[in-house]
């Protein structure tokens, strides 16, 4: 039985399966529930998913606003239902040359605004856009602003089009594929769909969740807080831990070495975690404090 749970595992989630379902032999090896992911792949997706385990699903905020890499396959020509391989074909037309697909691509770069699937995640009135959607519903889906930082094209292949595509949170790839096919006179969905990254996590850092190895796999500590953006790791002192703990009132002076041009810091003794705050304007504030060391330091 492993005695502390909490943490990181990066796994290589293959298609076929659910987000969701490819967490259970996670929670079986670690025998634990309190367990989550940080971003969801769609069934017929792979690729790098970063799974938070026991105290530490408390970041799940954080991680999900990495951003991701994928590598996708838009087939042009058509249009599914669920624009992925398991829709049906809803619609259908000739094939853009690459030419035309190469000069429409340069106006999906950078700040765009895009309208989700109707078969997704989205929230709407309590329910899941793809819930209404098969219940025959045309779910409500509001535009969004993504941020698509590089768009290749890696291969063309009539009627198949290989890219790779490293945009921000919670940008759509099926959305893209749409989007193109019809700017292009066309009609295009994702058939095959692989997320490389997420954040610094490559998909050469991730494991198969069958060869977790409970003792060696999961990712803690300074290890796991140095992959996220905008935070600033820092050592402190023993004796202001017990105050820490008991919620006093945070001070820059308590913390030599702050640099405030960071919003968030993550707050160590040695290798123990003890809390996780942010700065707002010149104010310091607690986002989570580790619930392991009252033992330790308030004995």
């Amino acid at each position: 039985m492993i005695e502390n749970t909490s943490g990181a595992v990066f796994i290589n989630k293959p298609s076929g399966i659910t987000s969701y379902k490819s967490l259970d032999t996670i929670k079986r090896k670690l025998a634990t529930r309190k367990i989550g992911h940080t971003g969801t792949l769609d069934k017929f997706a792979s690729g790098v998913m970063i799974v938070l385990t026991g105290k530490m699903t408390k970041l799940a905020g954080y991680f999900t606003g990495l951003d991701k890499d994928y590598e996708a396959v838009f087939s042009f020509g058509k249009e599914t239902a669920t624009l992925d391989p398991e829709g049906e074909v809803i619609a259908e037309s000739g094939i853009p040359d690459l030419a035309t697909i190469r000069e429409k691509v340069k106006s999906f770069k950078g700040i765009i605004r895009q309208v989700p699937p109707a078969y997704s995640a989205i929230h709407i009135n309590g329910k899941r856009a793809h819930e209404i959607a098969r219940g025959g519903g045309t779910p409500d889906i509001t535009e969004r602003e993504v941020a698509i930082y590089t768009f290749q094209i890696l291969s063309w292949k009539t009627p198949d089009l290989t890219v790779r595509i490293k945009c921000s949170k919670g940008t759509y790839i099926r959305s893209i594929a749409r989007d193109l096919g019809r700017s292009c006179g066309s009609y295009a969905y994702v058939t095959s769909l692989k997320r490389t990254a997420v954040g610094k996590i490559r998909i050469e850092d991730t494991i198969d969740s069958n060869e977790l190895d409970p003792e060696n796999d999961i990712v803690r500590g300074k290890n796991l807080f140095s992959l996220l953006p905008d935070l600033q790791i820092l050592s402190v002192n023993r004796e202001i831990i017990p105050g820490i703990l008991n919620g006093k009132k945070l001070d820059v002076k308590l913390f030599p070495g702050m640099d405030l041009s960071y919003p968030r810091f993550a707050l160590f003794h040695e290798d123990d975690f003890v809390a996780l705050i942010s700065r707002e304007m010149n104010r310091l504030k607690y986002n989570f404090v580790s619930g392991d060391l009252y033992g330790s330091y308030l004995g």
